[in-house]
């Protein structure tokens, strides 16, 4: 396997991905997700999104049990509009067939909350996960041209917007970069260490020319304390079969027991794409003295603009789920 030496200009250096799990602690919840975005007819064709997640049960012994465990099957016409064509979900929620025909991006969430705003956390979180697995499984499609020469690869028709986040800050590397050459340059991130859900249980090789986006998610009481630990990672299986990391962040949350008010948030980038994301890692410390049950809503609300991280905002919202 290869790592291909980034511009630190344009790319920045946060390219340390984590090499392990943590251990499960005792009397905890541990959420685990992984959502695979396929292009199983090539760059050209069709997205098929592939999700489980489980909820594991810990007990005082660290013993973990299967408390839950969901599916997701979606197919999305990436090209015609980033459009959903066919839902499935185990178990089985009729109401989701109401999101075919529409966006898989824009409007994608409310939609699930009208029609189905009863469905379980886990499968609620892979749901969550569709507009921006489909969003990021663009970079297939760039990486396609850029990194692997295929100058037949469809467009993404994706324009970039200054300032909607830090990574894309107007007077940033990457928006000067774009200014400059005409179109986005592609990141290439570091070799993927093979982590596993600390049970002895990891996904198969990723597919070329797919992403993957895993989330984990442990929850637990200590010292009259909410705890929580999460963190996602996104990557790409490049043409040769090396998977590597696109996005990596940490989250670590503390609440009160007894009201769910944040005490402290802090957010640790692992890997990022570019020089500029590093700006937003602040924002976490914004949830302090925000009630848990009200974190999406302020992050819904209140987190745009260059401080702030699409993705990193994801993993934000992801404790109230």
């Amino acid at each position: 396997m290869s790592e291909r030496v980034p511009d630190p200009e344009l790319h920045g250096a946060v390219r340390e991905p984590r090499i392990d799990s943590p251990p499960v602690h005792p009397s905890s919840v541990r959420r685990i997700t992984c959502l695979d975005i396929d292009r199983p007819d090539g760059v050209g064709g069709m997205v098929a999104l592939h999700g489980r997640a489980w909820d594991f049960a810990i007990d005082a012994h660290r013993w973990p049990s299967v408390r839950e465990a969901v599916a997701l099957r979606a197919t999305v016409d990436y090209h015609g509009g980033r459009t959903l064509t066919t839902v499935e979900t185990s178990p089985v929620v009729p109401e989701l067939a109401a999101l075919v025909g529409h966006s898989a991006i824009a409007g994608f969430r409310g939609r699930v909350a009208d029609v189905a705003a009863h469905v379980s956390s886990p499968l609620a979180l892979l749901l969550d996960d569709v507009p921006m697995g489909t969003l990021i499984s663009g970079h297939a499609v760039s990486a396609a041209r850029e990194l692997h020469g295929d100058t037949g690869a469809v467009g993404t028709g994706y324009v970039p917007v200054g300032d909607q986040c830090a990574g894309y800050a107007e007077v940033g590397a990457l928006i000067t970069t774009i200014a400059v050459r005409g179109r986005s340059p592609v990141a290439d991130g570091p070799v993927a260490p093979p982590v596993h859900d600390a049970f002895g249980r990891s996904p198969g090789p990723l597919a070329i020319h797919s992403m993957r986006r895993r989330r984990r998610i442990d929850r637990w009481i200590e010292d009259g304390a909410i705890r929580i630990d999460a963190m996602f990672r996104d990557t790409y299986g490049r043409a040769d079969g090396v998977e590597t990391v696109i996005h990596e962040y940490e989250l670590s949350v503390v609440a009160d027991e007894g009201t769910g008010v944040i005490r402290e948030a802090v957010a640790t980038p692992r890997v990022l794409p570019w020089s500029d994301c590093p700006g937003a890692v602040a924002s976490a410390g914004r949830l302090v003295g925000t009630a848990l049950r009200d974190v999406e809503e302020q992050v819904r609300g209140g987190f745009r603009g260059v401080e702030t991280c699409t993705h990193l905002n994801d993993l934000l919202r992801s404790v109230t789920h």
